[in-house]
């Protein structure tokens, strides 16, 4: 029997509901070992959850509250304060659909602040869609980062493969410029507590990619890694940090050598995000490492093309709950553990 008293609370937004996220949101749902791991609690309007299922042809039983310390257990929960819903109008980019989708993720990150669910998983938003004078985030990172404690870093996870990213959403421009060694010893020391505490990794081995071909040749074509990454790495390994690199990024994934590491960071957002989709797409999910509270989502967009066919995978937003849940637990135990733990007399 699974322990209903404490399952796991887990809140899902809505995503930008003229594309795919709200159709592999409900399907995943009607998987039933999934629901007697956790409680569901969903934060957008029941109008268009509804009009989602009755376009996709099957049934859910939901059940409505205004807040979420109304949920009841065993129940789909469906907060909804809307008070007019934008129609739906599936591969469309619409700022109505967009600011529903951001009044979504609002509520469901406050309660996930607030301790009143456990975890959030996100599907997808268009950030087009989203933007506007309450939402000026490049994405869901940038916004959860500055609602919750801790420092956000995005990292790509799959059964084979970790990817981390020192700059995210800028343009290559100011990648360069941006990396600093004080940033890449922080991140890194923070990605590996999050290996040690979210993925039960004892002593992780983290590989470190360069800014420019080649780490620079020795300074022929840059100085950006003589400078920045080497005296990083240096710095890393003498505070007990199982750092590595800066490696060449043409060859270390063809070559096989991501396979020796737990993690790898990848300076830059398409540096490390080409080699993790092509190896992962599918089963990949971004989870945002380095805050106090947990938070995942799939390793896809809004894919309007496919919106409202049916036809939408649902095998990485799956992963995007198993790992929320795993992680959720994970933590109990380390922290457990480490409170726990016997000091050893010098």
């Amino acid at each position: 029997m699974k322990d209903q008293k404490n399952k796991i609370k887990v809140g899902f937004t809505t995503g930008d509901m003229n594309g795919i996220g709200p159709e592999v949101l409900l399907n995943s749902l009607k998987n039933n070992e999934l629901l007697s791991l956790c409680t569901p609690v969903i934060y957008g309007p029941l109008k268009n959850l509804n009009h989602t299922l009755n376009h996709l042809g099957f049934d859910l039983s939901f059940n409505k509250i205004g807040s979420v310390e109304k949920l009841q257990k065993g129940k789909i929960n469906v907060v909804d304060n809307f008070k007019n819903p934008p129609e739906i109008s599936y591969g469309s980019l619409n700022k109505e659909i967009g600011a529903a989708a951001f009044e979504s993720i609002k509520t469901g990150v406050k309660d996930l602040n607030d301790g009143k669910i456990d975890v959030l998983v996100t599907p997808p938003i268009n950030k087009e869609a989203i933007h506007s004078n309450e939402f000026q985030f490049m994405g869901h990172t940038d916004y959860i980062d500055s609602k919750i404690d801790g420092e956000a870093t995005m990292m790509m996870v799959s059964d084979s493969l970790k990817v981390a990213l020192l700059t995210e959403h800028i343009p290559i421009s100011e990648v360069s410029k941006s990396i600093t060694k004080e940033l890449v010893v922080n991140k890194i020391k923070k990605l590996n507590k999050t290996l040690m505490r979210d993925f039960q990794i004892e002593k992780p081995k983290i590989a470190i990619l360069s800014i420019d071909p080649h780490t620079g040749d020795g300074g022929v074509i840059s100085e950006n890694d003589k400078k920045t990454m080497f005296p990083s790495v240096k710095e890393l390994q003498k505070s007990g940090v199982l750092a590595y690199g800066p490696f060449s990024a043409d060859s270390f994934f063809g070559s096989m050598e991501y396979t020796k590491y737990d993690l790898i960071v990848a300076s830059y957002h398409d540096q490390g995000l080409i080699p993790f989709k092509t190896l992962s797409f599918g089963n990949g999910v971004n989870y945002t490492s380095g805050l106090k509270q947990i938070r995942t989502s799939p390793d896809h967009g809004t894919a309007y093309s496919i919106a409202g066919k049916g036809v939408a995978s649902i095998d990485s937003f799956l992963c995007s709950i198993y790992l929320a849940i795993d992680i959720y637990r994970r933590r109990k135990i380390f922290d457990e553990f480490s409170k726990n733990k016997l000091e050893t007399s010098k």
